[in-house]
């Protein structure tokens, strides 16, 4: 039988993997499919997955699981959706490498909460990011553009979301979190179809195919693979997330979509990566 820590790697992997299934997916229908439709169709079809098979566990939920649950629901939907929306601007493989930034962006956060100095690992590794970011910039013969500052307000965003799911919500049954999540979500996508876009159901009947992928194995799957792992992993470790993430999409990139990966851009990510190790290993 697997230790709790080995439980939550593998989760943790499954998560990392589903994520960058949905990103390739995303970024080859993000031009045809406006980006509320995407999370309406792919959180209604996780919904209902979680609903058939967790139900038992979801009817004890309590009035003070509800909290909690709404407000990790708003973090993930502004998460997902900046991801969504930096596809439509910048390249699939760039989006991998800053939406990962989180892994740094929470032990920064963490000193400077607890009003201490950044130690010299947080140092070096935000030393080692800077420079990354600098060559990761022209990754595919572009420069920094708004895609790729949308995919670092989206790491911001999710940022948040881990440091409340490890403060307020690890004692919270994993099916119930799940659910509140996914409501908040599809009644928040519903609000931006309304509001921002003409709603057209035949856009998602008609891709239905990738809708379905992205909902029950990018969505519900990942999510529940997430949130049962972090109720044994440290903040710091849910970083393995997105240390697999960006190198799967790369990889994905690379094969499925053809983008063209300078050497210098490489050598960005590179960089990032071992930023990225170094906050995870050290436990900064």
């Amino acid at each position: 039988m697997l230790s709790s820590n080995k439980k939550a790697d593998s989760l943790l992997f499954i998560t990392a993997a589903g994520w960058a299934m949905s990103t390739i997916i995303i970024k080859v229908y993000a031009e045809s499919i406006p980006i509320f439709h995407i999370m309406f169709g792919r959180y209604f079809l996780a919904l209902l997955m979680i609903v058939l098979f967790k139900w038992t566990e979801i009817k004890k939920i309590k009035k003070e699981d509800l909290l909690p649950g709404v407000v990790l629901g708003f973090f993930t939907f502004l998460a997902f959706t900046l991801a969504i929306w930096s596809l439509s601007h910048t390249s699939a493989s760039k989006s991998g490498f800053l939406v990962a930034m989180s892994v740094l962006f929470v032990p920064i956060v963490t000193t400077i909460m607890n009003k201490k100095l950044p130690n010299k690992w947080v140092s070096f590794s935000v030393l080692l990011s800077i420079v990354g970011l600098y060559f990761i910039s022209g990754m595919n013969g572009g420069s920094f553009n708004f895609g790729d500052l949308l995919a670092l307000l989206c790491a911001a965003s999710y940022t948040v979301y881990i440091m409340i799911m490890d403060k307020y919500a690890k004692h919270i049954n994993e099916s119930i979190l799940v659910f509140l999540q996914f409501c908040v979500v599809l009644v928040l996508s519903v609000v931006g179809m309304l509001v921002f876009e003409d709603v057209q159901m035949s856009l998602l009947t008609d891709a239905w195919l990738p809708i379905l992928v992205m909902g029950v194995f990018g969505t519900a799957i990942t999510n529940f693979a997430q949130t049962t792992a972090q109720k044994t992993a440290s903040p710091e470790s849910v970083g393995l997330i997105l240390l697999g993430e960006p190198l799967l999409t790369l990889l994905m990139a690379a094969v499925f979509l053809k983008e063209q990966i300078l050497l210098s851009g490489l050598f960005g990510a590179a960089l990032l990566l071992v930023a990225l190790v170094i906050t995870v290993l050290k436990d900064v």
